[in-house]
């Protein structure tokens, strides 16, 4: 008999996120189940985006059913109380050029993602990710960029409704040293100069550090450079593109000089559950959270005909890596308010409650965090903190 995770909704996040979700009312499957799942709040404001419309959902145990006036999961054996994540209402608007907001952003919980350009010339080098290959559609999408005041827009209505406060900007990759700051550049300095927001940049590990240093001189309160696979013969592998490129050793190199550039707990990479055995993704870890760097573990969720996964992949095999997440940033004192309410990840502040019992509430700087008051806070000071390194560089002085 299966592991039943009903009752903790941290293990019931990531059961979910490999197994899908059923939903057996078809308005309920129309309105709620998008290309990327179903956004779902489970108790203790733990938030999940599920698969519902892959194939292998079909086979799983967990059902969602409507429950007096709300939802409930069940999984045959017992329920949980469960509320759909309301559709932004920015969605059904459009910019002044006539663009629907939702092609340009989607909310994720507390982050709000967004890709000026979907180009990645990796695709036409055909030297893609692999595990790209099987998630993305990127025909006819490279072609497409939108504008900086279609961006402005765009964030204005993200803010305005008070969604996804924190703005995600990416891009695939494109040739340069600069791992595709430069692209991003007006967008990120149009944002901040507008906006009293934090923002999170995404690019590809710049072959330079003068263009980490640049990255937050422009304003960027988090950075992300995904080494996405830790295991070394897998990532030549899986990221070929990357590997003759950039480099497995760079990407690495270049997270650890951001961490000693960025505050703590603002440096971030994905290594993708489900891409190399456990113990590797365990290595990586410990890695990353020895430099200072942040672990982000999302499952790699396969489409028909790219099943790319090391199988079986279950929550029981899994569930050891992220407590050894938890374990591991907490040992390192790496903090954790800044990844945190996502619906496509589970983070380290929702393990927590998988490690011990005294971690089932949120901690006071957890709460200021996430009120009000605490996200200006943390707007402010990360503002001060970059005035003072800049400073510092322009000055010729090392260190912080």
């Amino acid at each position: 008999m299966k592991e039943n995770y009903i009752d903790n909704p941290a293990a019931l996040k990531i059961d979910l996120m490999l197994r899908g979700l059923r939903i057996d009312d078809p308005l309920v499957r129309a309105w709620a189940c998008g290309m990327d799942g179903v956004d779902i709040m489970l108790p203790r404001n733990t938030l999940v985006n599920i698969p519902c419309r892959e194939e292998f959902t079909k086979g799983s145990p967990y059902v969602l059913r409507k429950k007096g006036g709300g939802y409930a999961i069940t999984d045959g054996r017992g329920e949980v109380a469960a509320e759909l994540v309301k559709r932004p209402a920015f969605y059904d608007r459009k910019t002044s050029t006539g663009v629907p907001f939702s092609r340009i952003a989607t909310v994720h919980g507390s982050l709000t993602s967004i890709a000026p350009s979907s180009r990645c010339d990796f695709f036409n080098a055909s030297v893609e990710c692999k595990y790209c290959a099987g998630n993305l559609d990127v025909k006819g999408a490279d072609k497409t960029i939108y504008s900086v005041e279609e961006v402005v827009e765009t964030v204005e209505a993200v803010l305005e409704e008070g969604v996804g406060g924190l703005i995600y900007l990416s891009t695939g990759f494109s040739e340069g040293t600069d791992g595709g700051i430069v692209f991003l550049k007006p967008y990120l300095h149009a944002i901040k100069r507008k906006f009293r927001c934090l923002v999170a940049v995404e690019t590809l590990p710049p072959r330079e550090n003068r263009w980490i240093d640049e990255t937050y001189a422009l304003g960027a309160d988090s950075v992300l450079y995904n080494l996405e696979i830790f295991d070394k013969e897998l990532y030549e592998i899986i990221c070929p593109g990357r590997a003759a490129s950039i480099g497995r050793k760079r990407c690495m190199d270049a997270l650890a000089y951001a961490a000693r550039i960025f505050p703590n707990g603002t440096v971030a990479s994905h290594l993708i559950v489900g891409l190399e055995p456990p113990g590797s993704t365990m290595q990586g870890i410990d890695y990353l959270t020895g430099i200072g760097a942040v672990p982000i573990l999302p499952i790699y969720r396969p489409r028909p005909g790219k099943a790319l996964r090391i199988d079986p992949l279950t929550t029981e095999i899994i569930l050891p890596v992220y407590k050894h997440l938890y374990r591991a940033v907490t040992e390192k004192k790496i903090s954790l308010t800044w990844v945190r309410d996502l619906s496509m990840v589970t983070t380290p502040a929702e393990i927590r409650a998988l490690v011990d019992d005294a971690g089932t509430r949120p901690s006071i700087v957890e709460s200021f965090y996430k009120s009000r008051l605490g996200r200006k806070t943390a707007w402010g000071l990360s503002s001060l903190r970059r005035k003072l390194r800049v400073k510092a560089s322009e000055g010729g002085e090392e260190g912080e």
